[in-house]
C-alpha cells in the first residue's frame, strides 16, 4: 500500500524541499512505496484526511490525528538516523 507523506515548511518550498529529498531516500532504501507532497505549516490541516505521515520543519503542538516527525534532522545532520528510524517504524 502507498504511503502518503506531507512535508511542511514555513513556506512549502526550500526547506521542505531538501527534508523531502532526504526522506524519499530513505523510503526509497527500504523499498516502502510512497507519494510525498510538500505545503505550508499553516496548510497541514487541510491534508489530515489525505496522509500517513507528516514530516515539519519545527515541532507542531497541534494534535492533527496523524504522527507528525520533526524533519530538521535531515537538515542539520544530527539526529537523522532517529528520525529515519522513527519515519520507518510509523509507516511499516
Amino acid at each position: 500500500m502507498t504511503k502518503r507523506i506531507v512535508v511542511a515548511c514555513g513556506t512549502g518550498m526550500a526547506t521542505s524541499t531538501m527534508m523531502a529529498e532526504k526522506v524519499r531516500e530513505l523510503l526509497d532504501g527500504n523499498g516502502i512505496e510512497y507519494t510525498i507532497s510538500q505545503c505550508m505549516l499553516s496548510e497541514l490541516d487541510s491534508h489530515k484526511g489525505n496522509a500517513d505521515l507528516f514530516v515539519t520543519a519545527m515541532r507542531v503542538d497541534k494534535d492533527y490525528g496523524i504522527p507528525v516527525v520533526v524533519g530538521t534532522p535531515f537538515l542539520v545532520g544530527i539526529g537523522e538516523e532517529e528520525a529515519g528510524n522513527k519515519i520507518l517504524e510509523l509507516l511499516k
